[in-house]
């Protein structure tokens, strides 16, 4: 195998001579970054919370997705004069817009524990011209920066915007259930929980002035019996006068009368009817009798009894009206747990309502003060630490990429062939090939090979020939990649390549 060198060395030199001519003829691919760094907003955020919540990265990408659309990279082209090879042979803008955005690369990165204090990202772009590499690599920078201007801004406004319909709409319900709260309040005024204690003072007092004016009331009735059968008595004893039977009748009816009262209403028929005959003895002895002549203590005694009557009437007046409004209050009383159930339940939403109001009513503030913030630019912002500068070495291709690949496809080539002539080979080889073809027969000598001298002379023939492909190679490639260098021919590969 050693002997078959030059299966090895034609592939790898013509290998080697095609990786530096492709070396040569690639375009050379510049590569400009800028660095941005997300600064943090100016005022505290103790003082303004910023009403903008996304990570880094979720900035970065949405801004990616706006500044990389098809407009701007479009107006880029156009006004830097991108590409105009292609245009001239009537690329489609769409094609250009992907091959340039094919070559922006955009990479995020934060600082440890610092978060977004330390957060940063890179613009990248790639071209064949190092001026416009930097250039566009600049401008690109710059737009991202507007965009975030005007994202933030956008955003902080939307959230008030937001927060301000939320607003109104919560302020309306609330109104509308204040109004029924007040309207509950109103309808019960006397019977809510909060006046229980002032119905059941009330109560009390009119109890106390209730059992006052029945223990006047007794006395009252007492006095009036007494000044009754004390009129009675005088009556009698007076010489040339005798006790009417009128009067008589009427104190009878009088004492069945107050009984009555006393378990009855007074629409009851029996207490009307005694009421009538009482009415009627009276009005019929006041007719017939006559105070003339009567001695004084009599006209004094029927006067005092006449008081006493009033007395005892207005007492109890006055106790049926105390008792009306005990019953009143009392009915207060047994009904203010109800309403206080009721009203609880009215309420539990107000409440509710009105906490969400006033959460809502401080965010919408926040907000406000976050746009007023981002509206003066004093928010997060991105500015750029290192701008981009036109670059000096290519990146691409990779020369060291190129040498390995060529020179292993070379030296892989040639063992390859290497291989295969030595599988299609069927001449022996040695003793020990004999003897295993011959089923194991020893080999007693062997004869060595004798070459003729047509076989020499075509043995050094196939040697200069290989020495002269070998060097055609050489010249060849030599050839090839000095002009292709002289003449600066650049070839754009119909492929991607990895380097």
């Amino acid at each position: 195998m050693i002997k078959k060198w030059y299966w090895i060395s034609i592939p790898l030199l013509f290998f080697c001579f095609a990786g530096l001519w492709v070396y040569v003829i690639m375009p050379r691919m510049y590569e400009a970054t800028t660095l941005i760094l997300v600064q943090s907003q100016e005022i505290p955020d103790a003082y303004v919370q910023s009403s903008v919540g996304t990570t880094i990265e979720e900035q970065v990408m949405t801004l990616s997705q706006e500044v990389l659309s098809r407009s701007n990279l479009e107006s880029i082209i156009k006004e830097m004069n991108l590409f105009q090879e292609q245009r001239k042979k009537g690329t489609s803008m769409d094609i250009l817009v992907a091959g340039m955005r094919k070559r922006i690369d955009v990479k995020t990165s934060t600082g440890g524990s610092h978060g977004r204090q330390n957060a940063s990202f890179t613009i990248t772009y790639r071209g064949a011209d190092p001026k416009n590499v930097a250039d566009i690599t600049n401008r690109l920078a710059a737009f991202f920066i507007e965009s975030n201007l005007k994202q933030r801004a956008r955003q902080a406004s939307g959230t008030t915007v937001f927060l301000e319909r939320q607003l109104a709409e919560l302020k309306t319900l609330l109104q509308t259930q204040e109004a029924k709260v007040q309207e509950y309040r109103n309808r019960f005024m006397g019977e809510l929980p909060e006046q229980m204690t002032s119905n059941v003072s009330t109560m009390n007092s009119l109890q106390m002035r209730l059992e006052a004016v029945q223990t006047s009331l007794s006395s009252a009735m007492n006095r009036r019996i007494a000044l009754q059968s004390q009129l009675s008595a005088i009556e009698t004893n007076q010489p040339g006068a005798t006790l009417s039977q009128n009067a008589q009748r009427i104190m009878q009816l009088r004492a069945q009368y107050d009984e009555a009262k006393a378990r009855y209403t007074p629409e009851h028929p029996t207490v009307k009817a005694l009421e009538g005959q009482i009415r009627e003895l009276e009005s019929g002895g006041s007719s017939k009798d006559s105070s003339v002549g009567l001695s004084p203590q009599i006209i004094e005694i029927r006067s005092q009894l006449k008081s006493a009557n009033l007395e005892v009437e207005s007492l109890k007046n006055e106790l049926s009206r105390l008792q009306q409004k005990i019953d009143f209050y009392e009915s207060r009383v047994e009904t203010t747990p109800k309403r206080e159930q009721e009203l609880a339940t009215i309420t539990r939403d107000y409440n509710i309502t009105q906490q969400n109001y006033q959460r809502l009513l401080d965010r919408y503030y926040e907000a406000k003060r976050a746009e007023s913030m981002e509206m003066r630019q004093q928010g997060e912002q991105f500015r750029v630490v290192d701008y981009a500068l036109p670059p000096e070495v290519p990146v691409s291709p990779d020369g060291l990429k190129i040498a390995l690949i060529f020179l292993a496809l070379g030296l892989g080539t040639g063992a390859g062939l290497i291989l295969l002539m030595e599988l299609m080979d069927t001449t022996v080889k040695g003793i020990k090939q004999l003897e295993r073809w011959s089923g194991g027969i020893p080999c007693i000598t062997a004869v060595p090979l004798a070459l003729t001298d047509h076989d020499m002379r075509r043995n050094k023939i196939m040697s200069l020939i290989y020495v002269a492909v070998n060097v055609v190679i050489v010249v060849a490639g030599v050839i090839i990649v000095g002009y292709s260098y002289v003449a600066d021919l650049t070839i754009n590969l119909p492929i991607s390549v990895l380097f």
